[in-house]
């Protein structure tokens, strides 16, 4: 046994979040199956997933748990997990509590590529082509912030200028496209899960799961970089490898959330704070601590969505924005350089 831990100020806090975590993924899960314009019991939802395996006869409400809200629940669980994961790992990087991917720009750019693949071949094909696109606009962020400076804040300052342009280009494409086979606008800029299905589900997770085996690679540079480059290369990281192979992942997984549920914002702003206030700024235990935060965040959200003024359902980035706008404006306050 070691006693490593006893050095460690954040282990009884993160024992504490894992705990707390678990359950609420949990309950969030179960509430997003059994809540909406139709209740379902916690013993349906229970029945519905034993029929699958035999043990029970299919309940009446099989296909709204498991061909409707099921499908949308797991869309929101990995959607937020890599919105949060991304997150942590673009603030890392540039060191600096304010940077948000969709701030950032990467989300809508990613909606351009996603509202042309859409329209083109369907959601699959949306979801590729966020991904490709996501990864364009991450090439050109890295390309404008060494044109403009190395400082982190002018970096996040161009991001943000970045994706106001593309916000822009994202309403000429939409409403050039054949309205009949692209979502609304409003999808693209404010998010929404009820196009949710298994096909898409798979889609994305895939994705998303190679996106994240290339973040948690990173894990370690990004704990060195925290001290600067020149320390961090003087300790042996490549740092210009390390950047490009981030933004690379980051802009894939992004790309991969926008075209399974369009822009979510403040996610990968809010979460990496408050999950760094709670198990510390070591990447190995930060990355999954967001991850589990931005899966919670984002299925309480289009839970609030769905049902919050039935039978209207909101935009899901109106909930996030609700919640991480008055955060933003707060850690804008604190950062006296900005």
């Amino acid at each position: 046994m070691t006693t490593d831990h006893l050095y460690d100020p954040f282990a009884v806090k993160r024992r504490w979040y894992w705990v707390t975590a678990g359950a609420a993924l949990v309950a969030t899960l179960l509430a997003s199956l059994a809540i909406g314009a139709v209740d379902v019991s916690i013993g349906g939802v229970v029945d519905s997933f034993l029929s699958r395996i035999g043990i029970r006869t299919e309940p009446a409400t099989d296909p709204i748990v498991w061909e409707i809200r099921f499908p949308r629940a797991m869309t929101a669980l990995v959607v937020g997990a890599a919105l949060g994961l991304v997150g942590a790992v673009l603030q890392g990087l540039l060191r600096n509590d304010l940077a948000d991917p969709h701030l950032l720009g990467l989300g809508p750019g990613a909606a351009i590529g996603a509202a042309i693949g859409t329209a083109t071949a369907g959601i699959q094909a949306g979801i590729a082509g966020g991904v490709f696109a996501g990864v364009a606009a991450s090439f050109l962020l890295r390309r404008l912030a060494r044109r403009i400076s190395v400082d982190p804040t002018r970096i996040i300052l161009s991001g943000v200028a970045l994706g106001l342009v593309l916000n822009a280009w994202v309403g000429f494409v939409v409403f050039g496209l054949d309205r009949s086979s692209v979502p609304p606008l409003e999808f693209w800029l404010l998010g929404s899960l009820s196009g949710s299905s298994w096909r898409s589900f798979g889609t994305v997770a895939v994705f998303l799961s190679l996106a994240a085996a290339g973040l948690f690679l990173a894990t370690r540079s990004l704990d060195l970089m925290a001290f600067g480059d020149s320390e961090a290369r003087h300790l042996g990281v490549d740092t210009d490898m390390v950047t490009t192979m981030v933004m690379i992942a980051s802009g894939a997984a992004v790309g991969a959330t926008v075209g399974a549920a369009g822009v979510i914002a403040f996610v990968g702003l809010l979460v990496p704070f408050i999950a760094r206030s709670l198990v510390g700024h070591e990447h190995k235990h930060l990355l999954p601590a967001s991850m589990i935060g931005g899966a919670i965040f984002v299925a309480a959200s289009d839970l609030a969505a769905r049902t919050l003024i039935e039978p209207v359902e909101l935009p899901v980035g109106l909930i996030t924005a609700a919640v991480g706008g008055p955060v933003f404006l707060w850690l804008l306050g604190r950062r006296r350089d900005v």
